[in-house]
């Protein structure tokens, strides 16, 4: 086994019990919805949790980059050639749906308190360094596989924008992640310490990131309820996220505006009913009453706020650092 395989392998064998991925549970999506499709993913997922150790490195591998793939055909609107590569999933794991789900459960690992705090360890250790932007390249060429070398994400909603977001917000997510403060089951390995390496790395990949331009061509929502939408917005999430969905880097508040309408759904709705173990407590009690048409409406008036001119990417941009 390659030095790259055993270390993915390790940390697929460490994943919490009810880690979520984040590419597993389309919640929303640009495509129609296929119910079989999500139900599928989620049970192969937790398959891939429970089972990592006794099915082999390999297999662990060879199917997380099947289900990668199936995710994407899910995207395109591949629905049935979505489906039919998450089947041929069980046969690489050699294993039954039955016996997947028949694993007896882990022991208890670290508490919520213990996993925050080594968060926090690490986000403090590479707040106080100098990043180091070529170093930042390289570290990003780990997450152009999902993310685009652009950092624009998919528009389907499963993998989110992230050029140009606040370097600190950065920081702060690759932290829990490491930490298993935040459940992304996928991003694991990729962002792992044997992946890209300690705090420095993460201050270096974090000011990369921010540097880049931001795509405006991002999905929007359905736009039938916009006046709505911006009331919503005006009430309730202007305080932290800014008039223009700006964030605060200070405060490791993310930018929001320019973001993929299905992802900012999904996350909400994960933050809504407490699937998503770093939110904020103030905003999780502050959007309890939201029902799915406020969330669709005030989500659909954030997707179509725009970021400043200056760090909006022109029409036609490619990251030059990629170009062939």
């Amino acid at each position: 086994m390659s030095p790259s395989a055993a270390c993915r392998f390790q940390w697929s064998r460490r994943i919490a019990p009810l880690a979520i991925t984040a590419l597993a549970i389309v919640l929303a999506s640009a495509v129609p919805a296929s119910a079989d499709f999500i139900d599928d993913l989620t049970r192969l997922d937790a398959a891939l949790q429970a089972n990592a150790a006794r099915v082999g490195a390999p297999a662990v591998l060879s199917c997380q980059a099947r289900r990668h793939s199936a995710v994407r055909l899910y995207e395109a609107g591949e629905i049935t050639r979505a489906e039919r590569s998450l089947k041929f999933c069980w046969t690489i794991l050699g294993i039954s749906e039955t016996e997947a789900m028949a694993v007896p459960a882990e022991p208890p690992g670290p508490t919520a308190e213990e996993l925050e705090a080594r968060a926090n360890r690490e986000f403090q250790a590479a707040m106080v360094l100098t990043p180091n932007p070529t170093n930042g390249l390289k570290a990003f060429r780990e997450c152009t596989g999902c993310h685009t070398t652009e950092g624009w994400g998919l528009k389907g909603g499963t993998v989110p924008q992230i050029a140009g977001q606040h370097r600190t917000v950065l920081i702060k997510q690759l932290a829990d992640i490491r930490a298993g403060n935040r459940d992304a089951f996928v991003m694991v390995p990729y962002a792992s310490v044997d992946s890209i390496g300690g705090p420095q790395a993460v201050a270096d990949v974090a000011a990369y990131i921010e540097s880049l331009e931001i795509s405006v061509d991002n999905s929007k929502g359905p736009g039938r309820d916009l006046e709505r939408g911006q009331q919503l917005y005006a009430e309730n999430c202007v305080r932290c996220h800014g008039s223009n969905g700006e964030g605060d880097a200070a405060a490791h508040v993310p930018r929001i505006h320019a973001q993929h309408f299905n992802y900012l759904v999904r996350q909400f709705q994960w933050i809504r009913d407490g699937k998503r173990r770093n939110a904020n407590a103030e905003m999780i009690d502050q959007i309890q009453r939201f029902g799915d048409e406020d969330v669709s409406a005030v989500l659909d008036y954030v997707s179509r706020l725009v970021p400043p001119e200056a760090l909006q990417a022109p029409p036609g941009w490619k990251n030059p650092d990629f170009a062939q």
